[in-house]
């Protein structure tokens, strides 16, 4: 009886979790991917593997990553920019407004999400940042 009750509580304090990264998932999509998608012919800013890989090599650490995204989005800079090219290519990111909590959760599922580059990505990164 008592495995049984510890694994229903187990179970349901898991759920809120799944929910939570559903949650940001579904906001990343609304919120993000529009602009940040892998491929298109269209393209606004970079794919968002591409932003992950960059901040994630200067601030390695889970919280550092998730509050450098939360400061870029909130007021986007070139002073904070760690993708210039991207600016030089895409322009800067326009300041759009977005709650503070949503970013942080937005920015915690990119953290958590294994991206992987796509073909194109993977021949510009090639080109462009490898030594030669």
């Amino acid at each position: 009886m008592k495995t049984i009750f510890i694994t229903m509580i187990a179970f349901a304090t898991s759920l809120p979790l799944y929910a939570k990264d559903e949650d940001a998932s579904a906001k990343f999509l609304s919120m993000c991917a529009s602009c940040h998608v892998a491929t298109s012919s269209v393209k606004l800013a970079p794919p968002i593997y591409a932003v992950k890989d960059h901040v994630i090599k200067a601030y390695p650490d889970r919280q550092d990553f998730i509050e450098q995204v939360v400061e870029w989005v909130e007021e986007p800079s070139r002073d904070i920019s760690l993708m210039p090219g991207a600016i030089n290519k895409f322009g800067l990111m326009p300041k759009l407004g977005f709650a503070k909590e949503d970013v942080r959760q937005i920015a915690g599922y990119i953290y958590d999400e294994e991206l992987l580059p796509s073909q194109e990505y993977k021949k510009h990164y090639k080109k462009n940042h490898q030594p030669r």
